[in-house]
Formats: structure tokens, sequence, C-alpha cells
């Protein structure tokens, strides 16, 4: 059995949580499952040091079309339409798409696999079967309905033959949001990171702090996080936020400093094993989004004996089970305060009790338990094509 990948997330991500998905997926594959990467070059980290593939580095790195969602859909459709009209010219664009495309039209596969929505494949799978992975349904819960990305992902959703999704909550939102069958779609866990040691290493930044990483846009719940948390700030007189991410905007820098609280932010950049000495050193990682499709800075922390905090939100509680501290955080309930203030309480054994358990839930999310789940969909797909 041969499964074939495109090149899309590989161009539309330098390193990011999809593309180092499907790279670790790909990587754990059993031994009776071959596999093509149809990609001609790429700059994506994951899959450059990954080892599946000797690929050249994407030297013109084409106008990106990473389609806004601020952009209309009519917009959005006329930039795809004139992207299409050029891809055989010598951009890397075209290159990566010709790659998919010639892949396609030879057919020496049994399965197909998108690395994400874009539907230009549909005209060349010439009957073959075609398996979809749907990481989250946040497009359709907090952007316009005419997004570029909800409106490719219920086309294809319609026409795969069965659907992943990376945790029960997500597969509730795609049964409940876009009416899919429960026997279409199979839930497969993300496994954990390789873990990174900073045991010797000297903190980056000192004294004691709390620590934020990722984005901070809305469904993020990052300023009503910095709200509670002001009262502890001004407690703890030696406490800080640290942040990870994109540089303050200002309109952040702004809302910083209205709560008086600038001087007690610290916002950096760091590369994995800066993270991974973030996460080491911290208090403890707060996480206090309202929406995940799985969360994998979760397993990041526990990798790093980080105690993790949890908004009582979306899919968490699924993923960490008994493994994190737990509080509200949302438009009618807000205790984060006094979690915060109780988990500064804790006993030395109460925190190592907690690391234990973190410790042991770490072990259900294995990349080759995942990638085993996944051939297993994969053969179920390509015999229920070859029975037809």
């Amino acid at each position: 059995m041969k499964i074939l990948y495109d090149y899309r997330i590989f161009d539309d991500q330098i390193f990011g949580g999809i593309s180092n998905s499907f790279v670790q997926l790909i990587s754990h594959l059993p031994a009776d499952v071959d596999y093509e990467i149809a990609v001609a070059e790429s700059n994506n980290v994951h899959l450059r040091n990954s080892g599946l593939m000797d690929i050249p580095p994407l030297l013109d790195p084409p106008e990106h079309f990473i389609l806004h969602r601020k952009k209309s859909l009519k917009y959005q459709r006329s930039l795809y339409k004139r992207f299409s009209r050029i891809f055989p010219s010598k951009t890397s664009l075209g290159r990566n798409m010709l790659c998919s495309i010639n892949a396609l039209k030879c057919g020496d596969f049994d399965v197909f696999h998108p690395t994400y929505f874009y539907d230009y494949f549909l005209p060349y799978l010439n009957g073959k079967p075609f398996v979809l992975t749907v990481h989250d349904m946040v497009a359709e819960r907090y952007f316009r309905r005419n997004d570029f990305q909800v409106v490719k992902k219920r086309k294809l959703v319609e026409q795969a033959a069965h659907i992943i999704t990376v945790s029960r909550h997500t597969k509730d939102d795609l049964m409940d949001m876009l009416h899919v069958p429960e026997e279409r779609i199979t839930v497969i866990y993300h496994g954990a990171p390789k873990p990174i040691v900073c045991d010797d290493e000297a903190p980056l930044v000192e004294g004691p702090y709390l620590l934020f990483v990722g984005h901070r846009i809305s469904y993020k719940n990052f300023r009503p996080m910095v709200r509670s948390l002001v009262p502890v700030l001004q407690r703890h007189p030696g406490l800080r936020l640290v942040c990870t991410g994109h540089p303050f905007r200002p309109d952040e820098e702004k809302f910083l400093q209205s709560l008086g609280i600038t001087d007690r932010i610290i916002q950096m950049r760091p590369d994995d094993h800066g993270l991974a000495n973030l996460y080491q050193h911290a208090v403890c990682f707060l996480f206090p989004s309202l929406y995940e499709g799985f969360g994998i800075p979760i397993l990041e922390a526990w990798q790093a004996n980080c105690p993790v905090l949890l908004n009582t939100a979306s899919c968490f509680p699924e993923v960490a089970g008994d493994a994190a501290v737990f509080f509200h955080l949302n438009d009618t309930t807000d205790d984060l305060e006094d979690v915060v203030e109780d988990f500064f309480t804790w006993t030395p054994e109460k925190r190592q009790q907690l690391i234990a358990r973190q410790q042991q839930r770490l072990t259900c999310y294995d990349w080759q338990a995942s990638a085993n789940q996944l051939a297993d969909v994969y053969r179920k797909v390509a015999e229920e094509h070859r029975c037809k």
C-alpha cells in the first residue's frame, strides 16, 4: 500500500504544528506502508531535518498566498486563479504544484492525503480516495463564514473517504457543525515531542515567572488572562509574566500600559531550545485559550516538568485528564486569580505529585501508536475502494 502526500503545508509553513505532525506521522509509519511526499523543494525545517527525503531549499519563495481572513472570498478566489494560471512557470509555487499534480496523474498510490485544505487536486484523483485531517474548527467558530479555509474545508470534508481529527472535541465539532457521520471520523492524537534537556543551563529569565506561549488573537484569551493576573503581580513584586511569540503590537503595548504592568511583562521569541529552557524554569505554564484542536504546548510543558494550568475549555480536559490544574476564564466565570494564588501555596510534595501525573499522562501520546492508527485508516480506505 502506498500513500501520496502533497506539498501544500510544506509551502505554507517554514515550521509549525501541522507540518511537524505530518512529518512525525510519516516518519513512524509501519514498514508495510510506502509513501511519497510530492515536494520539489521546501524551506520547511521539519521536513528538511526529518531525513524522509533529500530536497533542495526553496530559493525563490513565491508571493505567499495563505489567503488573508480579512479579504473577501471573491478576492481570494481571484488570487487563487491568478496563481493557478502561472503555476507552470518556473516559480517555486509552480514546481511544487506540478510535482503534486504529476504524482496524482501518475496514479502510483492507493490513498491520497492532502496536507491542507486546498482543492486543486480533485480533478486529478481519477477515482482514487483521499483522507483528510481536520486539526480544529477555529475558523468556523471565530472567523468569517466565507473565510477561505471554511469554504474549502467544507468542500473537502464532503468528498473525503475518511476524516482524521486530533481530539474527540474536534470530532464532536465536526459532527455538530458540518454534520459528518461519526463512522467517517477517526480520532488520532498527536505524539509527544522529543525532550530537550536544559538541566545544566542557566535560566533565560532570572527570578520567578509565569509562562504564556503562542499567539494572542481573540480566542487565545490573552487579555482576559492578563487582567486576571494583575492582582497576582501586584501581590508578588518579584513575579513576572513571560510571553513568547511575535512582538507586542502598539495596541497591546497600550493595553499593558493601561494596566500599569508593562515592567512586569517580558516578551521573547525563543527557538525550540530556548522555549524548553523557559518551560523548565517557569513557576507554571498558563494556557487560557477558549479553543484548541489539541494543545501541543501542554505536552511541551510536560516534557520539561513544568506545572500546567489550563482553562476548563475545549479539548483541555480530554487531553490533560488529571495531569493539570484547571481554572475557569470565560465570559461568565473567572477564577484564574484564585487558582494561581492557591497554586503558590502548594508544598514541594504536592507540586511533585502533579509533575508525576503529568509524566504518566505524557506516555499516552506516542507518535508510533498514532502512526499505526493512521495506517489502519489507510488500509481500511484502500480496501473499501478495492471492493467498490
